[in-house]
């Protein structure tokens, strides 16, 4: 039987249930929405079809087929960057796919708006000027729903457009060296954004106690 963990966190009727590492599902009335689906952290053909599959930027750990076609029907709808478009496209998958670079919106089935956000390394770099995630590549997501909003930050450091987000409701924001954010970096984000709910992901360890001791006006999940 396909069922979510029984770790899903409920806020009215937005379900958050972490998968692992980058990979959560939205849930919001009929809607289950699944996020950077990846093989390595779960078994995806007993998890719930998605019906809608929203996916960050290409890399292996959030861009996996694999995982993808175990939860994708035919009426499945992709939202993804161009470069993660082209991959779909080649792969095989022939569902809606609404492309968004940043800065683009789509109204999603009329319940849910998203919003495009830069996703990208400030200074980290694989090599001299290849940064591990390069500006205009990938995305972060602002979804609106119930007059809530839910900031799904990709990878990424604090950049000068993270400044310009506010009003978040709940935000997932990555905590791993050298990919994305140090601790400090992390801190520094959450406090420009000021969600209400604060979910660190895509790291390898945590101390959510000490991020909460360094947060005190955020709840850290």
């Amino acid at each position: 039987m396909r069922t979510l963990p029984n770790t899903t966190d409920r806020y009215g009727e937005i379900g958050v249930t972490r998968i692992g590492h980058a990979a959560l599902y939205l849930s919001y009335k009929n809607e289950r929405i699944a996020v950077d689906p990846y093989s390595e952290v779960a078994d995806y053909s007993a998890l719930p079809e998605a019906t809608a599959i929203l996916i960050t930027h290409d890399h292996y750990d959030h861009y996996d087929p694999e995982a993808i076609r175990k939860i994708a029907t035919p009426e499945t709808t992709f939202i993804a960057p161009p470069k993660v478009a082209d991959l779909l496209r080649e792969d095989g998958f022939g569902q809606r796919i609404v492309v968004l670079a940043n800065g683009d919106s789509t109204e999603y089935k009329g319940l849910i708006r998203i919003d495009a956000v830069p996703a990208y390394n400030v200074v980290r770099e694989r090599a001299p000027g290849q940064p591990f995630h390069p500006q205009g590549i990938g995305n972060g997501y602002i979804l609106t729903l119930d007059d809530k909003r839910i900031y799904i930050a990709g990878d990424t450091e604090p950049t000068p457009e993270m400044r310009r987000i506010d009003f978040i409701f709940i935000a997932f924001l990555p905590l791993m060296l050298p990919f994305t954010m140090s601790e400090e970096e992390f801190v520094e984000a959450a406090k420009i954004i000021g969600p209400a709910y604060l979910y660190p992901y895509h790291y390898n360890t945590v101390d959510k106690e000490k991020l909460q001791r360094a947060l005190p006006d955020i709840i850290v999940k």
